[in-house]
């Protein structure tokens, strides 16, 4: 079943908390403002780094920074980084294994129809979006 992971959410909340300020901003201060765990964060750092979402810089002064990236980046596309699949239900997933398949008459419906429907609507949202609405 469909649901955002803690990486994405995570994510989301450093990207929020960068959002704000226009310079960069060390791992330890955002780990203050959200009292999230820091390794976690800096993984989770390195790989929004990773698909240039923010960049980073090394030494005194240094820290992270939002990228412009971000701002034309749809939300399916950030889901994507973190989350394997976007299925609505686990019998969506390639490998799972129903053994009420013989007798379920939702199952495909979900799969080809629900599915796609939350892709296409995820791919109209723009990332920025979502930290406006609050």
């Amino acid at each position: 079943m469909f649901t955002i992971g803690s990486q994405s959410d995570y994510g989301l909340i450093i990207l929020s908390s960068l959002m704000k300020k226009n310079a960069y901003v060390s791992l330890t201060h955002v780990v203050k403002e959200t009292d999230l765990p820091q390794r976690f964060l800096a993984r989770i750092a390195g790989k929004l780094v990773s698909h240039d979402l923010l960049t980073s810089l090394e030494g005194r002064g240094g820290g992270y920074k939002v990228t412009d990236k971000v701002k034309n980046m749809s939300l399916y596309s950030y889901l994507t980084i973190f989350e394997k699949n976007l299925n609505v239900c686990k019998c969506c997933r390639p490998a799972y294994q129903c053994h009420f398949q013989p007798v379920c008459q939702h199952g495909r419906y979900f799969q080809n129809t629900l599915t796609a429907i939350l892709s296409n609507q995820l791919k109209k949202i723009k990332l920025v979006q979502i930290f406006s609405k609050g």
